[in-house]
Parts: C-alpha cells; sequence; structure tokens
C-alpha cells in the first residue's frame, strides 16, 4: 500500500489532531485557534465609518483568536484597505489582512502583504495573491456555479469554501464538488474552508468558521498550517480528538452524533453512530475524510489521501 498524504500533503496527521494540548518532536505545543476567512464591514469609498473594531470585538467576544476582514476590492480601490492595524490585539486575538478579490470571479486573498485591485480572472487573482504573500481560496462555489474541470484548470487554487455561512442550502452541492476535484483523473488536493460570510451584521457571527492547529498565534503559524490543511472545517460540531496513521483514522467529537467516512467521488465508506469512530484504511480508497453531524450541524475534516492514481 503506497502511502502519500501523511508525510507530504497532510503532516497533519502524524501528529494526530487533539483539541486539548499535546506536544510535537520539537516540544512545541499545539494548540486549536479558531478563525473567520471571509467577513466584511460597512467600511469602504462610500462609507468613512470605521466600524471593523466594533466587528472585531464580536468576533473576540465569542472565542474567535483570528479574524480575516475581506472587503470587496472594487469597494475600496481608493482606500486600499487590506489590513486593519487600527483594531486592539492580544496574545488570544489577531486580525489577518485579507481582501475579497471581486472584479472577477469572488475568491479571498488571505494573508496578502499588499492590496490587490486589478485582477482581471480568477487565475490572474490566484497568481496576483500567491505573489502578495497570500493564500487564495475559492468563495461560496455554488453563487455562480463552478465545476470541477474549471477549478482544475486553474493553477495554485488549492482552497475552497465548503460551508458558507450565508448560503447553507448549497452545502450538499459544494461537497459533491469538492469529491469531484479530489477524485477526477486529474485531480488533486483541495482543502475544504468555513466561514460565515458576514455582512457587518453581529447576528451573523458564528455560522461556519476553521480551527487550525498550530503552535503558536501569529499570522505565520496560522497561514502556514492553513496552507498544510492542519484544521478542520465546522457550522458547530467540535472535535475532541482526531488522530490518522497508516492503519486507521479515529475520531471523537464533543457533540456529534454520526460520523460517517467518505472517499472517491463521496462514496460513503462506513458510517458510525455516536461521538466516536475509528476506520480501518484498506488501501483501495484513494482518500478518507469524515464528516460528522448532529442537531443539524456538522464538521468536516481534511481528505487523507491513501494511494496516487
Amino acid at each position: 500500500m503506497k502511502i502519500f498524504g501523511f508525510y507530504i500533503l497532510i503532516p497533519f496527521f502524524i501528529l494526530g489532531a487533539s483539541c486539548s494540548n499535546s506536544t510535537n518532536r520539537d516540544q512545541k505545543t499545539l494548540r486549536w485557534y479558531k478563525g473567520n476567512t471571509h467577513t466584511h464591514a460597512t467600511f469602504s469609498d462610500e462609507n468613512d465609518t470605521n466600524d471593523v473594531p466594533e466587528i472585531a470585538s464580536w468576533y473576540e467576544a465569542a472565542g474567535y483568536n483570528f479574524l480575516v476582514l475581506s472587503e470587496h476590492n472594487d469597494h475600496v480601490k481608493g482606500k486600499k484597505i487590506f489590513s486593519h492595524d487600527e483594531v486592539q490585539q492580544s496574545t488570544s486575538f489577531i486580525m489577518i489582512s485579507g481582501n475579497e478579490l471581486s472584479n472577477s470571479r469572488h475568491h479571498l486573498a488571505f494573508g496578502i502583504n499588499h492590496y490587490i485591485g486589478d485582477e482581471t480572472s480568477l487565475q490572474d487573482g490566484v497568481n496576483k495573491t500567491i505573489a502578495a504573500g497570500g493564500i487564495p481560496i475559492l468563495n461560496h462555489p455554488q453563487s455562480p456555479v463552478e465545476k470541477a474541470t474549471g477549478i482544475l484548470a486553474v493553477k495554485g487554487l488549492n482552497h475552497m469554501e465548503i460551508a458558507n455561512g450565508g448560503r447553507p442550502d448549497d452545502i450538499p452541492a459544494s461537497e459533491v464538488l469538492w469529491d469531484s476535484v479530489l477524485s477526477l483523473p486529474n485531480g488533486r488536493l483541495i482543502y475544504a474552508v468555513g466561514a460565515d460570510d458576514n455582512h457587518y451584521k453581529k447576528a451573523n457571527v458564528g455560522r461556519a468558521w476553521i480551527m487550525v492547529r498550530a503552535p503558536e498565534l501569529t499570522k505565520e503559524a496560522i497561514m502556514d498550517n492553513f496552507r498544510k490543511g492542519n484544521y478542520y472545517v465546522t457550522n458547530g460540531v467540535l472535535l475532541n480528538d482526531y488522530q490518522a496513521d497508516n492503519k486507521k483514522i479515529t475520531i471523537r467529537s464533543q457533540n456529534g452524533d454520526t460520523i460517517r467516512f467518505i472517499g472517491k467521488f463521496g462514496t460513503m465508506l462506513k458510517t458510525i453512530p455516536g461521538k466516536e469512530g475509528t476506520y480501518n484504511i484498506n488501501g483501495d480508497e484513494l482518500y478518507v475524510r469524515a464528516k460528522i453531524t448532529g442537531n443539524g450541524k456538522a464538521a468536516w475534516t481534511q481528505p487523507v489521501f491513501i494511494s496516487s492514481k
């Protein structure tokens, strides 16, 4: 059995994924950090009222550790806003720079070091995001509808929203799209993202988010582990423990009631009732991901590839 996900693509699983603090080989404590990558304020070229500090305070009060204010870049092309140093930050809450590139197909430029305002296409925006030190994320892939072949044609795009809090009805179709990108003969690894897509409303905080596992709360550590897929997506289900090796994947949730292990093209590999479950790897799955559900909410783990195509 050829294993090529654990060591190269998803080092997260070598270390395990306990929600309690744990230690890796470098003796660095790993913690879970709660964050949102897709948030909007009213502060724009047409509005000088800076409500960003207030919005940030909503997230900090809700237990978030990091936040991206992802203004539509075509709304701030005069102000060229991409970072918010005016927000008071602490050892438990930081802001990370970003824009939602909106001159073409909406996508997020996460963690960029300068404003991007002139992208002409999704590929151009992805290229410029990477050149600016950022990570591109395809936002709400059902609005407009994207096809797997179209996503695969874009080089450098390895993250995609699966759970957009403003479009919960799109989740099933987004999951199908995700599995297609992973499974096609020319497919590739792409990581799921969850965000609430909040448009300046306190009530919208917490509709979907990500839990990133990192050694410290810094922009560099969060982005590095996000880039590697060291996180899971949720809109309400939380994990206590999540570990994988070349033999099995084990999940323990806080509040889930069903665990589904999913493989190529969305094939249901195993369903386990309850908060805990283990999947024994056969070797012919291509990849295995998990969806944990409970009380109408869910958590999604990133795919662990079992064999090369």
